[in-house]
Parts: C-alpha cells; structure tokens; sequence
C-alpha cells in the first residue's frame, strides 16, 4: 500500500485537543481532520486559538489533553510531545523568517544541509522554478519585494519534503492587492503539487481564496467546518454570519 493510498482519507487527525498558558484555557476542546491534498483554514478574530492550535500541531506548544495524529503517528498527547524537527511539519511564518545574511538559494538549502550535494542543487533548482525566481539565487533578502520574500519562506519550508505545510497568517505583511494575487498563486503551486496545508488567518477573503475547507474558531472553540460553498450559503449560528459578513435572516 503507498502513502497516498494508506492517508488518502485523513492525514492529520486532531482529537479533542486542549490548550492552555499557565491557568488561562485558550482551547478546551478542539477536533478536525484534514485529507492528503487538501488545504484547509482556521479563520477567526485575534485571540480565538486558531495560532496556538497550529503551533501545537507544529510542536511548539503541548496540549493537555486529546490527541494529534499525522500520516498515522502520533504526535502529541497529554503526556508525551514529539519535538518539531521530527514531526516532518513545514512552517511559514507571519514575518518570513528568512535569514538576512543569507542568499535565496541559501535560505532554501538551510533545512536540507545534510542531503547530498547534488540531490540539493536539483532540489533548489526545482524550488527556484516552483516559485518564479529562477533568477533571484544569489539575491539576498533585503533585494526583494515582500511576495518574493514570502515565496521564498514557502520554498524553504518545503525544501524538506514535509508531510504538512502549516501558514501562520502568511500574507497579512502585504498590502490588498498583493495579498489576493499571492493567496492565488500560492493555492496553485500547493494544488499542483498535492501539498497538504493549513492556513490561519483572520481574514475571510484570504481564506475563501485559498482553502478547500476551512473551521471558523471563536473563543477556541470550532463554530463550524465546511467548505466556502457550505460557510457562505448555510452559517451554523450568528457568530460565524456576522464575521463572514453575511445578513442574518429569520428561521
């Protein structure tokens, strides 16, 4: 059996999940699924969890209880955490987190050091390729323009060949315009390349521009899960209407 055969149903299992900072409970109880393929979205306003829950399927925070699954291992639970270089994870960050004293190319090739030499020419090369910036290698981060910095965070987080990409807020650094034609071309290099996503985001649009399925998240709880279709046309409650922005009508 082949991994996309084994995982073609669900790939990431998040089972009742809870998170809390010293006292204070930010998420009591959280459960969803995402399919090999599929990007899905945590969308909701500041505060809500949608942040500390992708950092717990990262492994930069534990949880308390309940389960987190990833292409049938277990990564976290109540008692044990797997530390996020062995959880096989991508991360892209609000802020890029590109190294400044590094070239592009170099940017990439920081998670894939120890892979042969040549195997890690031809991976950059095909990366350079996948973002559009075949000619900006030797560029340094300074020399590009905020969507070029982002494409180049997102080689670099695929560099290593995860089994999920996750995006904190990715393109909230970049004006409208940009935000829209990144979110685009960004849904079209991790549909082409069957990648496996999670974005967090407050913004509607940017979610329904990119995500398969998305989970609308107030006060750390899942208010509704579905895809654009379903969340515009049939809103679970009023929360999930009024910050999607959609009129409310008598039932």
């Amino acid at each position: 059996m082949t991994f996309s055969e084994k995982f073609v149903s669900n790939l990431l299992n998040v089972k009742q999940i809870s998170c809390r900072y010293d006292d204070k409970v930010i998420i009591p109880d959280l459960s969803f699924n995402v399919r090999q393929g599929q990007i899905a979205c945590l969308l909701g306003p500041s505060g809500c969890g949608k942040t500390t829950a992708l950092r717990a399927i990262a492994g930069f925070e534990p949880i308390y209880s309940g389960e987190i699954e990833l292409a049938g291992h277990i990564l976290s639970t109540a008692n044990d955490t797997l530390v996020p270089e062995k959880r096989k994870v991508g991360m892209v960050f609000q802020d890029y987190a590109l190294f400044p004293h590094l070239t592009v190319k170099d940017n990439i090739a920081f998670g894939i050091q120890d892979t042969d030499k040549t195997e890690r020419s031809e991976k950059i090369t095909e990366l350079l390729g996948m973002i559009k910036l075949k000619d900006y290698a030797e560029y340094y981060p300074h020399q590009l323009s905020g969507g070029q910095q982002q494409r180049v965070a997102l080689a670099r987080a695929l560099a290593p060949n995860p089994v999920i990409l996750l995006m904190d807020e990715p393109f909230s650094n970049l004006d409208t315009e940009l935000r829209r034609s990144l979110s685009l071309e960004v849904r079209g290099i991790l549909k082409q390349n069957n990648i496996t996503a999670i974005l967090v985001t407050h913004d509607q649009t940017e979610a329904f521009t990119v995500a398969d399925e998305i989970g609308v998240m107030n006060e750390g709880t899942l208010q509704q899960w579905g895809d654009p279709q379903t969340l515009r046309q049939h809103p679970a409650n009023d929360f999930v209407a009024n910050f999607m922005g959609i009129p409310t009508t008598t039932k």
